[in-house]
């Protein structure tokens, strides 16, 4: 899908979830090369910038929230292609991201790319709060009954934390090079956005170490609980074991073909050895409550 705005000063040309017609139009009319087009395709390709001819691509990558993937709350490649006149914005998936961009902010090709890098800085605060959230209520939820499927979706918070921490870390590397590449940050609102960018996506990545801590420490905690559960419930098991052992044992040894005490009063013999079982069992049984195991 193409979406074209002319500017005052360049012209944008916008690629949502482009199909083969889309990148053989990037090729034939936007002179776009297929080694680059390959990398757009790629979604695991990392943020970086090249040089290509007459185009310059920057690669960053802003998270998306995608239900059809193993890790819901993960990144997506974003390609800038830029030149004199021109850039071009290629995504695999719609990038709601530069819906946001106001018309004030697109007075030149710099200050475009550089509010493109500052609102993406943005969504990724956004979305590391509602991922603390999540945990928030994982936390509360074992608290009350430790269950597998919250235990899952800390484990997919934490996948979510790496791709982000990935994410974050090439993006600054990409604005710190952009800030070095002459003649691109030539204005004062340039150098203001780049700093403003370099701070949020700092910030970034100080909130996903830090929650990342946090969310070891969480799993780390139940773990032991989940450990303490198992070593209870094995204690458990194996007094009850021994207790009803304990009439098997007696009534066992009075099954033998041997000569028993009181075999010639069966019914005297049968009182005694009840009376027996019931003092062994009420023995364990009292050893076991006051040691609190069963």
């Amino acid at each position: 899908m193409f979406d074209t705005e002319k500017l005052k000063t360049f012209s944008w040309v916008n690629v949502g979830n482009p199909d083969h017609t889309d990148f053989e139009k990037l090729q034939d009319e936007y002179k776009i090369d297929e080694d680059t087009i390959s990398d757009i395709l790629d979604p695991d390709e990392q943020p970086r910038i090249e040089i290509e001819d007459d185009n310059k691509v920057i690669i960053v990558r802003f998270p998306i929230v995608n239900r059809e993937t193993d890790t819901q709350w993960h990144t997506e490649p974003l390609s800038i292609i830029y030149s004199t006149s021109r850039v071009i914005t290629v995504c695999r998936k719609r990038c709601d991201i530069l819906d946001k961009i106001k018309k004030d902010e697109k007075t030149s090709r710099e200050e475009f790319i550089l509010n493109i890098m500052y609102y993406i800085a943005e969504s990724y605060l956004r979305c590391l709060k509602e991922l603390n959230k999540r945990v928030v209520e994982s936390k509360k939820n074992l608290q009350q009954q430790i269950r597998k499927r919250e235990l899952l979706a800390l484990l997919d918070v934490e996948n979510s934390y790496t791709l982000y921490m990935t994410g974050l870390k090439g993006n600054l590397s990409v604005l710190d090079k952009l800030e070095k590449v002459r003649g691109f940050a030539k204005t004062d609102e340039c150098i203001e956005l780049i700093e403003d960018s370099r701070i949020e996506l700092s910030q970034g990545i100080e909130v996903v170490t830090s929650y990342t801590k946090m969310l070891k420490s969480i799993k780390e905690t139940f773990e032991s609980v989940i450990n303490m559960n198992s070593n209870t419930y094995i204690n458990r098991l194996t007094m009850w074991n021994i207790i009803l052992m304990l009439p098997t044992l007696v009534v066992g040894y009075y099954g033998m073909n041997v000569a028993l005490p009181f075999a010639e009063h069966a019914d005297t013999g049968v009182v005694i050895f009840a009376l027996i079982m019931a003092l062994l069992l009420g023995y364990a049984i009292f050893v076991a409550l006051r040691r609190r195991i069963v």
